[in-house]
C-alpha cells in the first residue's frame, strides 16, 4: 500500500472510531505501521487496545501450593485459566460479576493480605520465566539482581522460583517506590532479599561480575499498558521514545557488566517501539560479547510473538494481555570481569554467643521454630536482631544497602519482642503458640482492633494468629486478651473473607 492510500485508510478508520482518535495518537499508529504492525493487524490491534485487561494473579508458592490456593479462592465464585508461561499464574474471572453486590476486589481478599497470591499482569510474569528455570539452577545459593525492582511483582516471583535460596538484590531509584517494594516483599514472605536505592547506572563498577542472574525490566514508554491506562498512547511522541532508549542502552550495559561469566540476563519492557526494544538489545550485542538466548521453546505458543532474533515482541492481541518485550542473553564462560575492591560498609555486628543462644532458645521453646535451620546469618544493630541471606556479607561490602533480610526481633533485658516480618516470612516453621481466629475476629484484627479469646491453652506472651489455616500476624496475649500487633500501615477497613 502506498503512502497516500495508507493515510486514506487511516483517516477512514479514524472517522469510524471516535474513541480511537481520543485515546491513541495518530503519530503512534503511523510509527507502529512503519516498524512493527502489519497492515492486516491494525483492526485487531485497535480492538485489543480498547478491551478491558483481563485480571490475573500469581500464586505465591513461598506460602502455599497452587492447588491449595485455588481451592481457597473458588469459594468467592472465581474461575481460573492457566497462563501458558507461568505455572503459578492464572487469569481470573468472577462468575458472579453481573451481580454488583458480588463484585470481587482481589486486593481486599484475606488470601491477598496473607501473601498467598500476588495481583500481577500476565505478561509481567514472562521476564522471570525467561530468566530462571528452577530445575536448572546449579548453585544452592544463586545470586540474583533485579535492577529496577519496584513494585516487586517480578522480585517476589523470582524469590519463589529460587525458593528463598541465595540472595536477591532488589534495586529501585525512587524512595517512595522502595517503601512499596519492601511492603510487598514482607507480605509475600521473601527472606532472601537485600534492597538498594540507586540510579542503576551507578552500580556497574561496584557489582561487576557478582550475579548468576540479572533482570532489567527497564523504565519505558509503557505503550503496551494502554488497556489499563487509556492515556498511555494519547500524547505519544517519538522524541520521548528516543530519550528513554538512551537510558535503556546505558542500563543494559550495566546489567550485563554485573553478570558472572556464564550468567544470564533478561531485558524487558512493557512498550512496543523497536527503539526501546530490539535496538537496545542489538546495542548490547554490538558492544559486548553477549550471546542471544532464543526464546522459541520458553512456552507453548511462544512462536506467535517471536522475532527473527529470537526475542518475544508481544502485542496486546497476541495473548489477550498487555504488550511486552522480552530478550534473553548469556555471558560466555570465557568473558573477563573486573571486581571492585570491597570496603566494610555495614552498621551490623555479629551476635555474641550468649545473646544468640538466648534468641534461639526463645523461638524454639515458644514457637517450635529452630532458627539454626533457616540458613540465614544472624546479626545485631543496637537492640535489633536481623537475619540476612547467604551472600549478604559480600554484597554489603560492595554497595550501601537500604534494607536487607528481615528484622527478626528487638531484644530487651527481660523480653524478646518479635516483628510482623518474622511471622510473614516463617509461616511454615511456626509449630506452636498459634491460634485460629474466627471470621469476625479476623476482620477485627485487620481493622487494628484488640481481640478477646475466652478459652485457650496458650502461654501468655506472643502468639501467632491464623485464619483459614494460614498465619496473618501476631499479638501479645495476656490472660484472655490479645493486643493487636499488626503494623498501622497495614490496617484495612475493607476486607473480603
Amino acid at each position: 500500500m502506498n503512502e497516500i492510500s495508507s493515510d486514506l485508510a487511516f483517516r477512514n478508520l479514524n472517522s469510524s472510531r471516535s474513541i480511537f482518535t481520543d485515546s491513541i495518537s495518530s503519530d503512534f499508529i503511523s510509527h507502529a505501521r512503519k516498524h512493527f504492525l502489519k497492515e492486516d493487524e491494525l483492526d485487531e490491534f485497535i480492538d485489543a487496545c480498547h478491551r478491558p485487561l483481563r485480571k490475573s494473579i500469581r500464586i505465591n508458592t513461598l506460602k502455599i501450593s497452587v492447588n491449595d490456593c485455588l481451592k481457597k479462592l473458588q469459594k468467592y465464585g472465581l474461575s481460573f485459566e492457566s497462563i501458558p508461561w507461568c505455572s503459578e499464574g492464572f487469569w481470573v474471572e468472577n462468575e458472579n460479576s453481573s451481580e454488583s453486590n458480588n463484585e470481587i476486589i482481589l486486593g481486599n481478599l484475606a488470601e491477598h493480605l496473607q501473601g498467598l497470591f500476588y495481583i500481577q499482569e500476565a505478561s509481567s510474569m514472562l521476564p522471570p520465566a525467561a530468566l530462571i528455570n528452577p530445575n536448572e539452577i546449579s548453585n544452592d545459593a544463586p545470586m540474583v539482581l533485579d535492577l529496577a525492582a519496584a513494585p516487586g511483582s517480578k522480585t517476589t516471583q523470582l524469590a519463589a522460583m529460587v525458593g528463598n535460596r541465595g540472595l536477591i538484590l532488589a534495586n529501585e531509584v525512587s524512595a517512595s517506590r522502595v517503601k512499596v517494594l519492601h511492603a510487598n516483599l514482607v507480605r509475600c514472605g521473601v527472606s532472601n532479599s537485600c534492597m538498594t536505592q540507586f540510579d542503576g547506572r551507578k552500580l556497574g563498577e561496584r557489582l561487576s561480575g557478582q550475579f548468576d542472574f540479572v533482570l532489567l525490566d527497564a523504565p519505558c514508554g509503557g505503550e503496551g499498558t494502554v488497556r489499563k491506562d487509556p492515556s498511555a498512547l494519547k500524547d505519544w511522541q517519538l522524541s520521548k521514545v528516543e530519550e528513554l532508549a538512551t537510558l535503556q542502552k546505558q542500563l543494559i550495559l550495566i546489567a550485563y557488566r554485573c553478570l558472572k561469566p556464564g550468567g544470564r540476563l533478561v531485558y524487558s519492557t512493557c512498550t512496543l517501539s523497536p527503539e526501546e526494544n530490539q535496538q537496545v538489545a542489538q546495542y548490547l550485542l554490538e558492544l559486548t560479547d553477549a550471546e542471544t538466548i532464543d526464546l522459541t521453546s520458553l512456552f507453548k505458543g511462544a512462536e506467535k510473538a517471536l522475532t527473527d532474533e529470537g526475542f518475544l515482541h508481544i502485542l496486546p492481541q497476541t495473548y489477550d494481555s498487555e504488550g511486552f518485550f522480552v530478550a534473553a542473553f548469556i555471558k560466555p564462560n570465557t568473558s573477563q570481569v573486573e571486581h571492585y575492591a570491597a570496603q566494610k560498609n555495614t552498621t551490623f555486628k555479629n551476635v555474641d554467643k550468649k545473646t544468640s543462644q538466648r534468641i534461639q532458645q526463645y523461638y524454639l521453646s515458644h514457637f517450635g521454630f529452630d532458627l539454626t535451620q533457616s540458613q540465614m546469618v544472624m546479626k545485631q544493630r543496637d537492640k535489633e536482631i536481623w537475619l540476612f541471606p547467604t551472600g549478604y556479607d559480600e554484597i554489603c561490602d560492595l554497595v550501601r544497602l537500604n534494607r536487607s533480610g528481615i528484622k527478626l526481633a528487638e531484644v530487651y533485658p527481660n523480653k524478646i519482642r518479635s516483628t510482623h516480618e518474622f511471622f510473614c516470612c516463617f509461616v511454615g516453621k511456626i509449630n506452636q503458640q498459634k491460634i485460629e481466629l474466627s471470621l469476625e475476629q479476623t476482620e477485627d484484627f485487620y481493622k487494628g482492633r484488640n481481640l478477646e479469646i475466652p478459652q485457650h491453652s496458650l502461654l501468655d506472651g506472643e502468639v501467632a494468629l491464623m485464619f483459614d489455616g494460614h498465619i496473618i500476624g501476631f499479638g501479645g496475649l495476656k490472660k484472655n486478651k490479645i493486643k493487636n500487633q499488626l503494623p498501622r500501615d497495614l490496617v484495612k477497613d475493607q476486607i473480603r473473607l
